[in-house]
């Protein structure tokens, strides 16, 4: 029998060093140094123990952290994720969705420097020609002289045109991504590849196996693909395998198995680092797939000997990313946090809006804009979706780029949208669809991308208004802003005082994630305002410079029902308790339980 290995990683987000940019500290739990590293090591052993390597990425290198912000507006002789992946030896990667968010243009320069194929059969060109190479080909030979052909191809998510309006509308189109899997994968075993690989930036959502058509997360239906023999899957910064997965039809976790083909999703980050071993039988025909497993090594607990050549191959880009990220920028007598921003008070999502409004304004000044009853909204980003650390913990004093770029992470444009009140409405519901009933053990859905998970960064907070949240009755939107009920949750919801009535008009200052992606902002009645394009990081930016921190806090929702609800968050939300929240001594997993008493708030 013979052996191929596949190492993988998904979402990294440009996470490189051995270093966290937030805290100022070694670090060393995730990044490329740290998983190349691993990589080093099993390949190694595999090479003794005659197995073939192949090294894959499966997106969303190119966004992400501070690092992908540096490279982005320094724009380096190569970028420093790219440079690590050539010095790690990669075979191959595909695109993620967050490949596109500074365009085209950049993501062709940058993947340039590559020197290993970029794959993706689903996204085209308006004129025909494939943004990345649809699939790729290469022979690995094995001890004993006998050679294997290996083909990988990826895909990307449709909805890539919604997130990406500014950047690919007009310029590319996006194929359906079951069609042109099935395409490439039975292409490539007629052209004589032995093992399929593919690569899929898609994640696997629960509650909705059988409804596929246009779905954001669609690996059940592509698992199912004949000519797939392994697969890497991503986006949604989970485990596979792992219980995340335990209740899905036709998955075996044990082996890593979701129908007849062996699969990973190794989280983010570069934290994790995804294997696949397939037990190979020579035929007449070449070699056919007779067994596997899977496993996903999880980096901060592996004993790992880093390579050093990695750390000095990073130190020029992590020497001008500490230069770069600590520009001073202004000063707060305040501590910035968000340990609670879905359930208390945040400063920093608060800061969000309020700098939003801040530079809307000024626009409407300078333009001559005609708004009424101004609404700035924030959704509570960094709020524990990427793991136990991912919150914001500023201290008081002097402010630095680092610290803009921590409050807000991603590279979104501002957009203001005018609704009409009965749109208002349906917009806050799905909002409050993050809170679980009443009966739940814990009042928060799990802060995940997929259902029945609700991600924090959709969940919108509208300052400008009050509403109660009735906790009795069932959500009434999907995470991803589908109708799933006739239930309302939403009550009293007032403007300065007044009732929101459906045919009055609001002025709601968002971003162009959630009108490009948000399904009830498709409504025919919303209006987007033709604005000048503005960063929503640059206006943190000059609202720091110039503005004073020391603002009051604002929650304007409560809950109608009074009592005792538990939820989760970083143990270090301790140091910043919230009047009505007490911490427990449970947890679950690194997250500490936490009470909100709402008899005393």
């Amino acid at each position: 029998m013979y052996k191929l290995s596949i190492l993988a990683t998904t979402d990294t987000h440009s996470h490189v060093s051995l270093y966290d940019y937030f805290m100022g500290s070694y670090l060393e739990e995730n990044g490329l140094i740290l998983a190349g590293s691993k990589i080093d090591a099993i390949r190694k052993s595999n090479q003794s123990e005659g197995k073939i390597t192949v090294v894959v990425d499966n997106g969303d290198i190119l966004q992400g952290n501070i690092l992908a912000d540096y490279a982005a507006d320094k724009h380096p002789d190569i970028h420093p994720a790219i440079h690590l992946m050539n010095e790690i030896q990669y075979d191959v990667s595909t695109f993620g969705n967050h490949e596109f968010n500074y365009g085209l243009d950049y993501l062709q320069q940058t993947i340039s420097k590559a020197e290993f194929p970029f794959v993706n059969c689903n996204v085209k060109y308006v004129n025909g020609d494939y943004v990345g190479t649809p699939y790729t080909m290469f022979e690995r030979e094995f001890p004993d002289g006998e050679k294997v052909m290996i083909g990988v191809t990826g895909v990307v998510p449709e909805q890539i045109l919604k997130w990406d309006e500014g950047h690919l509308n007009g310029k590319v189109i996006v194929e359906d991504m079951y069609q042109s899997l099935y395409q490439y994968t039975h292409q490539m075993k007629t052209q004589g590849a032995d093992i399929v690989i593919a690569l899929m930036h898609t994640g696997l959502d629960q509650e909705k196996l059988d409804d596929f058509e246009g779905a954001e997360n669609a690996v059940y239906k592509l698992a199912q693909i004949d000519a797939i023999d392994a697969f890497v899957f991503g986006h949604t910064h989970q485990v596979f395998p792992g219980p995340d997965y335990a209740a899905v039809p036709n998955a075996d976790i044990s082996k890593g198995k979701l129908f007849n083909a062996f699969g990973v999703q190794p989280v983010c980050f570069a934290s994790h680092l995804g294997e696949i071993e397939l037990t190979l039988q020579k035929t007449t025909d070449g070699f056919e797939v007779v067994d596997g497993n899977c496993k996903v090594h999880t980096l901060k607990e592996s004993n790992i000997e880093i390579n050093e050549a990695y750390v000095k191959a990073n130190q020029a880009a992590h020497d001008s990313v500490l230069e770069y990220i600590n520009q001073p920028i202004g000063h707060s007598d305040q501590h910035i946090e968000s340990y609670f921003a879905q359930i208390g008070v945040s400063r920093a999502a608060q800061i969000v809006a309020q700098a939003g409004k801040e530079s809307f304004l000024q626009l409407v000044e300078r333009d001559n804009l005609k708004v009424a009853h101004l609404i700035s909204t924030s959704a509570p980003i960094k709020a524990g979706r990427d793991g136990v650390n991912d919150y914001i913990d500023i201290e008081a004093g002097p402010l630095t780029l680092k610290d803009a770029i921590n409050i807000y992470r991603f590279p979104n444009i501002m957009s203001v949208v005018q609704v009409s009140g009965r749109v208002l409405k349906e917009w806050v519901e799905w909002s409050v669809s993050c809170f679980n009933t009443i009966d739940k053990s814990l009042i928060l859905k799990d802060n995940k991308s997929t259902a029945p998970g609700f991600p924090s960064y959709n969940m919108d907070i509208f300052y400008e208004l009050t509403y109660g949240i009735d906790l009795t009755v069932q959500a009434r939107y999907s995470n991803t802003g589908e109708l799933i009920s006739d239930s309302n949750r939403v009550h009293n919801l007032q403007y300065g005082g007044q009732a929101v009535t459906d045919d009055k008009m609001y002025t709601v200052i968002t971003n162009d994630y959630r009108t490009n992606f948000c399904p009830i902002l498709k409504d025919e009645s919303v209006v987007k305002l033709q604005i000048e394009p503005l960063e929503v990081r640059q206006c943190i930016i000059d609202y720091i410079k110039h503005s004073d921190l020391n603002f009051e806090l604002k929650r304007p929702f409560y809950f109608m029902q009074d009592g005792v609800y538990r939820f989760k968050s970083s143990p270090e939300g301790v140091r910043h308790i919230q009047e009505g929240i007490t911490a427990t001594t449970a947890y679950d997993g690194d997250y500490l339980i936490y009470e909100v008493n709402t008899n005393k708030q």
